[in-house]
């Protein structure tokens, strides 16, 4: 089936939107308005400086793309976190970005302002709060209801994670992960759909900026917003396989199972080399049964670069992206 701007392959229901735009240099981490995909495309100068990025939200069964936000006429810049693009971010019925004011010095890319845009493609836009913090920006994440955003940053060689409430903008919550996270960086969080508790996968960097401790550390966990009740989830093995070295979660279903990206070897029925996969997969924790999303064996995401997902509210569909431009879309088979 061929749509414009998309090409939809496989019974698995895969839609691939191609880099037909050339100057789709950078791609937002793949989030959602209702069931319309939110994605931001980012035109760089020969400098490679952001010259405008545009915000679009696509309708994944039509094609049908239309846009909401471009900085390039407004009084703010839109911010990236190094090579790869994280916003906007969606909660409620609102888009949340990282920005900064247009032609002021920013100290460093943590340093600037979060804003709410409005989703209607009305240009508008409202400041909510200083980004706190010494560093390079962690992701920014918000609550289904988009009553609160949080991101991860440190602050005098500490590690927090703040919560700010986006009405008024106040800090709810800077909580000390410093001695959970250890020299691990969190590669995903978020809020559970009842926005009671958060989940975090961790992960590990340089090797020779990493203790021994720290890989005991990785792995996926949940926590309430006061870093109480911490919990670290045990993934099972896929029938054939051997329990997943790697585990990063991405959300959770309406059906409450838990999607994942994992990496895990295939167990041999004969001699031969082993079988790593990088899949998508789903866990029902009060089953435990565990099962692919997508294709039936390799996703064909992970390229030894990390890739970005969302969930859409339903929970009918994923997307993934992975930069310079490649965003596929799965039916995860729920809702």
């Amino acid at each position: 089936m061929q749509v414009r701007g998309f090409r939809l392959t496989g019974c698995a229901g895969m839609v691939r939107i191609l880099a037909a735009e050339c100057l789709l240099l950078a791609l937002a981490a793949p989030l959602w308005a209702g069931e319309q995909l939110v994605y931001a495309v980012v035109y760089k100068d020969t400098d490679y400086q952001a010259s405008r990025t545009e915000v679009f939200s696509i309708n994944p069964e039509t094609a049908e793309r239309q846009l909401i936000f471009s900085d390039e006429k407004t009084p703010i810049l839109l911010l990236q976190h190094l090579y790869v693009f994280h916003f906007p971010v969606v909660g409620g019925r609102s888009l949340f970005v990282h920005a900064a004011e247009r032609g002021k010095v920013v100290p460093s890319t943590g340093n600037a302002f979060l804003y709410e845009l409005a989703s209607a493609g009305s240009q508008s836009f409202r400041r909510i709060a200083p980004v706190l913090g010494e560093e390079s920006l962690g992701e920014v994440f918000v609550n289904p209801g988009g009553t609160r955003i949080g991101y991860v940053n440190r602050l005098k060689q500490r590690q927090y994670i703040f919560i700010h409430d986006v009405a008024t903008g106040k800090l709810l919550h800077q909580v000390d992960v410093t001695d959970t996270f250890l020299d691990c960086f969190a590669s995903s969080i978020g809020w559970l759909p009842r926005g009671e508790r958060l989940f975090f996968s961790l992960d590990t960097a340089d090797e020779d900026a990493t203790s021994e401790e720290s890989y005991s550390r990785v792995g996926t966990y949940l926590m309430d917003e006061r870093n109480e009740h911490l919990t670290k989830l045990r993934v099972p093995a896929r029938e054939g396989f051997w329990p997943p070295e790697a585990v990063r979660m991405i959300g959770v279903l309406a059906t409450g199972e838990y999607v994942f990206e994992t990496m895990q070897h295939q167990r041999r029925t004969k001699p031969g080399p082993d079988r790593i996969l990088f899949a998508l997969t789903k866990w029902n924790p009060s089953s435990g049964r565990v099962e692919d999303i997508g294709l039936s064996r390799e996703t064909g995401v992970y390229s030894g670069m990390q890739a970005s997902y969302q969930l859409s509210p339903s929970g009918k569909y994923l997307a993934a992206a992975r930069p310079p431009g490649r965003l596929r879309l799965f039916r995860t088979r729920s809702g």
